[in-house]
């Protein structure tokens, strides 16, 4: 299982109807409306690990 980005869901990538592809990574979704949201703003819902270690 996997995480939806948008709103947290459990989701199950072998079954996920609704996915994106950012900075080449695949992202799962449970819902045309998460993707849609997703796909508008991606770097909203994407945390650089990087970024959100910095000091």
């Amino acid at each position: 299982m996997t995480k939806d980005p948008v709103c947290g869901m459990d989701v199950d990538p072998k079954t996920a109807t609704e996915k994106s592809e950012y900075k080449e990574k695949t992202y799962y979704f449970c819902s045309a409306g998460c993707k849609k949201s997703f796909d508008k703003e991606p770097q909203k819902y994407v945390t650089e690990p990087e970024a959100s270690h910095k000091h």
